[in-house]
């Protein structure tokens, strides 16, 4: 109990420390505290999302391998996956690293989809959309984003505005690049709705500057320069996580042609990327800087940053790296489609059995009715018992066979957790088969003595008929 309540004062104190002070370095330090494995893990986890949701700080990549060591070590597949998870999270904001982060995030579907963790699964997938994103490949990017909203966790999670917000933003970010404004609007609306009952500045960032960018498309300028306006203020107040203000504001600025605000506004992008080892906030820096010089007719300085960008964009768009992202990516499919195939087959055997099942409990129930309403058979009880034992046997299989799915999915497939699910079925259905058994047994017996008395009746009053 003590421990329990060190690791709530911990997590309250955590919230604390994010809205006085967003560096979190005393709540950083206080995760050494934790012995226990699995506190340490709990503890870690929601300082890693304070510091994601609030953008105010790096990954930190010590902290995503002390939870993959914590999760091998307790053996325990669904902390990998989320280990998994935050270690493709590292490479892909920390290092711009598609081809590693895609590789991580794969890894991790099938653990969290083997517990039926929505809150993991959506994440996973909002997170394959996003590299899919960097890289501009769209479809995948909705694809994902599709998948991840089909998988949101229930409303009545303390994630699900967490996980929404996402699905929201993501959708409202896609119509948007498709030129759809109606529909980029209303997404971006309700995530903008969303993102307020979060409180994150994160979040409020990316949907003002998302708002700001749907009116801007809209032609609607006044009242994107209002977003604009509140996109910026926030932006400037953090020195992490604005690469998604900078890559909206830039292009509108271009093509406002508002140069003054593009020089500006370039400047503070490239030292910003300059500061991360990211490759793809360091393309985009650098592809704003040659359009800028080249606006400005500064050909040595274009030609400068054209070299820049081009270097920098091998290396995001390597082509073993992309051999290798569509390699994973069609392993990913061809999984789905084994795992989709397989859960088919299962299903078709479980109804196929539970047909046999009851057809087989079906003929003993009709024999044993059989046998107690008969007037012309006399059986003897150790029958009916053969009988009852055989259609015991036929019920509990049939209850295990319904059942089956359903305890996998409490149970988390834990053997020992089924077993004692078994176990607990045939304690119920034995005494009541014993029940049954001394019924029918008791029937049985009075139908002997029924037809024995009929048959001396007729005997004696054959008899007596012979004697007269």
């Amino acid at each position: 109990m003590k421990r329990v309540l060190t690791l709530l004062s911990f997590l309250s104190c955590l919230q604390i420390a994010f809205a006085q002070d967003h560096t979190s370095d005393s709540a950083r330090a206080a995760l050494a505290n934790y012995k226990n494995p699995l506190e340490r893990f709990t503890a870690a986890i929601k300082y890693l999302e304070n510091v994601d949701s609030y953008g105010s700080n790096t990954v930190d990549s010590a902290l995503c391998v002390d939870l993959l060591q914590i999760a091998q070590s307790l053996k325990s597949d669904s902390l990998l996956a989320t280990s998994y998870n935050w270690i493709g999270y590292y490479f892909a904001i920390e290092k711009g690293d598609n081809t590693t982060a895609l590789e991580y995030y794969f890894k991790a579907i099938p653990l969290a989809e083997k517990f039926n963790d929505k809150r993991r699964i959506s994440s996973l997938y909002f997170d394959l959309a996003g590299r899919y994103f960097s890289l501009r490949n769209f479809d995948k990017f909705y694809t994902y984003t599709k998948t991840g909203g089909e998988n949101l966790p229930d409303k009545t999670s303390p994630k699900y505005d967490h996980m929404l917000v996402q699905y929201q933003r993501n959708m409202g970010t896609y119509f948007l690049e498709k030129g759809q404004l109606d529909s980029a609007l209303f997404y971006v609306q309700a995530a903008a709705q969303t993102s307020e009952r979060l409180k994150t500045r994160l979040f409020k960032l990316q949907m003002q500057t998302l708002l700001a960018a749907t009116y801007a498309r809209m032609n609607e300028t006044d009242l994107a320069d209002v977003y604009w306006k509140k996109a910026q203020n926030l932006s400037d107040s953090t020195d992490f996580r604005k690469e998604t203000f900078y890559n909206r504001y830039i292009p509108f600025l271009i093509q406002t042609d508002r140069m003054d605000e593009v020089k500006l506004q370039t400047e503070k992008f490239w030292s910003f990327a300059l500061k991360t080892q990211n490759l793809n906030i360091n393309l985009t820096a650098a592809l704003y800087k040659k359009q800028l010089f080249d606006k400005l007719n500064q050909t040595d300085s274009a030609y400068h940053y054209s070299k820049v960008e081009s270097k920098i964009r091998e290396s995001v768009f390597n082509q073993d790296n992309l051999n290798a992202m569509q390699a994973m990516a069609f392993k990913e499919q061809l999984r789905v489609m084994e795992e989709a195939a397989k859960k088919s087959d299962d299903e078709q055997k479980r109804k196929v059995n539970l047909q046999f099942a009851l057809i087989g409990f079906g003929i003993i129930s009709f024999i044993i009715i059989f046998l107690l309403l008969s007037r012309s058979f006399i059986t003897n009880t150790r029958l009916i018992s053969f009988l009852g034992v055989v259609a015991l046997l036929i019920v509990f299989e049939f209850l295990n066979l319904l059942l089956h799915p359903f305890l996998e999915r409490v149970t988390h497939h834990s053997p020992v957790l089924m077993l004692l699910a078994l176990v607990c079925i045939a304690a119920l259905l034995v005494p009541l088969h014993h029940r049954v058994e001394k019924w029918a047994t008791h029937k049985l017996v009075e139908k002997n003595k029924q037809i024995r008395l009929a048959e001396a009746k007729r005997t004696i009053e054959k008899l007596e008929k012979e004697n007269d």
